[in-house]
């Protein structure tokens, strides 16, 4: 520690650094520095005073990075998205968003769950899964109520996994923040089963598909997040079929936020994306119909498709 290493990092001379130390702790009323020949050590109120204001400036640092990296006439968008759900599904599809919106630059912070985004100045909206009632924020459904039993081939060939009853000696696999999935899935569809709760515990959904797809167990999952090793193989659907849960992926914004065009404009991509893209299934009602008409992303995928000249506005 020194004040010449410093001097040189931020491009100033050592008596500059020296000057605003003098002043900083003229100001504070305390010497937070020790000086010897062998250097610069904190003193104890200095390593009580970083240690409080360590955060702030590391605050001010990304908050000041942001702004400098983003280019005039630009909207921020601060979002903080569960983190299997930004990995598994919105990533390899942000690019899309990126082209139609380049005047919207999205940071992604740290995920936190929707109790503690509030306090949270860096949050402008949050990605978050559940059932959608929370009171502190504007919350719109996007994705993730279809929900898959995926396992790995060779499991179900090792335990011959022929229908629901067969899951209540298999090792099911638990999401530790969702304690009671499988039990209310097993009164939903295969009758009430004493040991639903029990199996390795994970964190985070995508360890669970991991655990699944190395063969140690079951997983109960949202089906958006399987998408790619259900294609690939990885995993299967032992039923072949999809079941109905009550919780969901949804996009959610301060009550306070909920107003920012970015966030509208986010919000109406990803609603497309949930929504709209698969159209060619042919399963929509009328009023879905409708609304893809309405729907700047569809008009212009029927722009792109007929060769129609002119942008969407």
């Amino acid at each position: 520690m020194s004040f010449s290493k410093a001097a040189k990092e931020l491009f100033v001379t050592q008596s500059a650094i020296s000057r605003h130390i003098a002043e900083l702790e003229n100001y504070l009323g305390h010497p937070v520095f020790i000086r010897s020949r062998n250097g610069l050590a904190l003193t104890h109120i200095g390593e009580v005073y970083l240690k409080q204001v360590r955060s702030a400036l590391q605050t001010l640092e990304s908050a000041t990075t942001q702004v400098m990296s983003t280019a005039r006439h630009t909207h921020l968008l601060n979002l903080s998205v569960a983190p299997t759900f930004a990995a598994n599904w919105l990533l390899c599809r942000l690019e899309s968003f990126r082209s139609l919106n380049p005047d919207i630059s999205i940071n992604f912070v740290r995920y936190y769950t929707i109790d503690s985004m509030d306090a949270g100045p860096d949050h402008d909206a949050s990605i978050q899964y559940g059932y959608g009632d929370w009171a502190i924020a504007e919350a719109t459904y996007l994705i993730g109520k279809e929900t898959s039993v995926v396992c790995s081939p060779g499991y179900v060939r090792r335990h011959n996994i022929k229908n629901f009853y067969d899951l209540k000696d298999r090792t099911l696999l638990q999401h530790n923040e969702i304690p009671s999935a499988w039990e209310d899935w097993f009164i939903a569809y295969a009758g009430e089963h004493k040991s639903a709760r029990i199996g390795p515990s994970f964190n985070l959904f995508s360890l669970i598909i991991q655990a699944a797809v190395s063969g140690l167990g079951v997983a109960l999952v949202p089906s958006c997040l399987v998408s790619d090793a259900l294609t690939s193989g990885q995993l299967i659907e032992p039923f072949e079929q999809r079941f109905e849960s009550p919780l969901g992926y949804y996009l959610c914004a301060p009550n306070r936020r909920s107003n920012m065009e970015s966030y509208q404009r986010f919000g109406e991509w990803l609603h497309h994306e949930c929504h709209h893209v698969d159209r060619s299934q042919g399963s929509f009602t009328e009023q879905a119909r409708l609304e893809t008409q309405q729907c700047r992303y569809c008009r212009q995928h029927e722009e792109q498709s007929t060769g129609t000249p002119g942008a969407v506005s």
